[in-house]
C-alpha cells in the first residue's frame, strides 16, 4: 500500500490525512457494496423460483418472462444510475441504491399477483445488479489506474463471497420464516450493511481530496499540491457511444451475462430436475464463491500483462466448457465440478469486463459510460433465463437450450478481438473531479 505521506499533507483535508492511501478505504466499502448487491442478483432469484411458482400459481415461464421484463426496465434506468453516479458522486448514489434495495425486497415479501412480481424483479435489478454493480466498480476504477485490475479482483471479493452465502442464506430463512418474511429480512440486511459506511466515508475521487490514483505522490514541480492533475484518455459518453470498439466490447461481454444468468437463475430447477435436493443445488454456489475469487486474481494478475481483449475472447472458452459439464452433471461432485469451472469463468471475465472501460475511455465520466455498457450487459443478462424456461416448457427439458448456450461463446470471443486497440484521443488535463466529494 501507498503511503501518502509527502510535503503539503498538512494541506489535505483531514479524511485524507490517513497512514495509507485512502483508496484502499475506498476498496472496503466497494467490496461491501458488491456484497449488499445480492439480494438483487440472479443467484438469490433462483432459491425463490419454486415458490413464486408454488404460491402465486404461475409457470416457471411466466416468472423468467417477467424477470424479463424486470431485467430490460432495470437495463434502462442504469443509464440514469450511471448520469446520476457522475452527477451526485457515490456517497449519495450508494444511499439511494441501499434504501431502494430494501424497499424492493419488501414489495417481493408482499406480491400476490404476475404485475407485482414485474415491479419487484425491476426494482431489485435496477438497485441490485444494476447500480450496486455500477457504483462500486466506478469508484475502484477512479481511485486506481496502475492497480485497477487487482484492485477490482479485490473489491469483486464481496460480490463472490454473496454468492457462495447468500443462497445459503435465503434458503435457511425460507425453511425457518417462509419466503415473504425471508425478504423482509433481506431487507433489513440491506439497510444495515450499507447506509452508514457510504454517508460517513465515501469520497468522489482522489482529486477531490487533493491526492492522486494508487496513492502517488505528485510531482515535484507541481505547485498546488491540495490539486494534482494527471494525463489521461478523458472521453465523453457520446464520443465513447460513436466508437467501433465500446459496441464490440459490450457484445463481447454479453455470453458471460447472458449465460451465467440463464444457469444461475435456474440451477437449483435444473439440478432438482437432475434428482438433487434443492439444499444441495444451493450449496452449488458456496462452490462457485471461492472459484470465482480464483478466477478474479487470476486475471487480475494477467491484465497488467495481456490486452484485456486477449483475456475476454480467451475466457469465452470457460462459459462452453461450463455448459458441457452441467449438461452431463448427474451426482453431486460433478454439479460442483461445474460450479468450480463456472466460478472461475465468471470471477476472470467479471474482473476484465469491469477494468476494461476506463482502459479505453478514462475515469473522468466513467459512470455515464458505465452506464451505457452495462445497459448492454443487463440486456443480455435479462434474456438469460428465457431459452431455458421455454426449453423446459416446450420439450420438459433444459437441454435444448443449454445447447442453445454454447454458440454465443464464440461469437463473443471474435468481437473481443476485432475490438482492437484503445482507440486514441487526445490527452485531457484533469484537476479535481467536478463532482460532489
Amino acid at each position: 500500500m501507498s503511503s501518502t505521506s509527502r510535503p503539503g499533507q498538512e494541506s489535505l483535508p483531514r479524511i485524507a490525512r490517513t497512514p495509507f492511501y485512502y483508496g484502499w478505504v475506498i476498496l472496503v466499502i466497494s467490496g461491501l457494496a458488491s456484497f449488499a448487491s445480492a439480494p438483487g442478483q440472479t443467484y438469490t432469484f433462483s432459491v425463490f423460483q419454486d415458490s413464486f411458482i408454488e404460491d402465486l400459481g404461475v409457470t416457471s415461464t411466466t416468472v423468467s418472462s417477467l424477470y424479463l421484463l424486470g431485467s430490460l426496465t432495470a437495463a434502462g434506468m442504469v443509464i440514469f444510475v450511471g448520469r446520476g453516479l457522475d452527477r451526485f458522486g457515490p456517497r449519495i448514489m450508494l444511499v439511494v441504491a441501499s434504501l431502494a434495495l430494501g424497499l424492493g425486497a419488501v414489495w417481493l415479501s408482499r406480491v400476490d399477483g404476475a404485475w407485482q412480481l414485474y415491479i419487484g424483479f425491476a426494482i431489485m435489478r435496477t438497485f441490485g445488479q444494476g447500480a450496486l454493480q455500477l457504483i462500486p466498480a466506478t469508484m475502484v476504477s477512479v481511485w486506481f489506474v496502475r492497480r485497477r485490475a487487482m484492485a477490482l479482483a479485490l473489491m469483486a471479493l464481496g460480490g463472490s463471497i454473496a454468492g457462495g452465502t447468500f443462497p445459503l442464506y435465503a434458503d435457511t430463512l425460507i425453511d425457518g420464516v417462509g419466503w415473504r418474511s425471508a425478504w423482509v429480512a433481506i431487507a433489513i440486511t440491506s439497510w444495515s450493511l450499507l447506509i452508514i459506511p457510504a454517508i460517513l466515508f465515501v469520497r468522489t475521487s482522489p482529486e477531490s481530496v487533493g491526492l492522486l490514483p494508487d496513492g502517488d505522490a505528485a510531482p515535484e514541480d507541481d505547485d498546488d499540491i491540495a490539486t494534482p492533475t494527471i494525463h489521461e484518455r478523458a472521453w465523453t459518453v457520446s464520443q465513447a457511444m460513436r466508437t467501433r470498439a465500446l459496441w464490440l466490447l459490450i457484445f463481447a461481454g454479453s455470453a458471460q451475462s447472458l449465460v451465467g444468468t440463464g444457469v444461475m437463475f435456474q440451477q437449483v430447477s435444473i439440478m432438482s430436475s437432475k434428482g438433487l435436493s434443492s439444499s444441495a443445488a444451493a450449496g452449488v454456489f458456496a462452490v462457485f464463491a471461492p472459484t470465482a475469487i480464483t478466477g478474479q486474481f487470476i486475471s487480475g494478475y494477467l491484465s497488467g500483462r495481456v490486452p484485456a481483449r486477449y483475456l475476454l475472447a480467451a475466457g469465452q472458452m470457460g462459459i462452453v466448457v461450463a455448459v458441457i459439464l452441467l449438461l452431463n452433471a448427474s451426482e453431486l461432485w460433478q454439479a460442483y465440478l461445474y460450479g468450480a469451472v463456472l466460478g472461475i469463468t465468471m470471477g476472470f471475465l467479471m474482473n476484465i469486463n469491469q477494468a476494461i472501460w476506463p482502459v479505453y475511455f478514462g475515469r473522468r465520466n466513467l459512470g455515464s459510460i458505465r452506464g451505457v455498457t452495462n445497459f448492454g450487459m443487463m440486456t443480455s443478462a435479462a434474456f438469460g433465463p428465457l431459452p431455458l424456461a421455454l426449453a423446459l416448457d416446450i420439450t420438459g427439458s433444459y437441454t435444448p437450450g443449454l445447447i442453445a448456450y454454447m454458440v454465443l461463446p464464440p461469437l463473443c470471443g471474435a468481437a473481443a478481438l476485432f475490438a482492437g486497440k484503445p482507440p486514441t484521443h487526445r490527452p485531457v488535463s484533469e484537476g479535481r473531479s467536478p463532482a460532489p466529494a
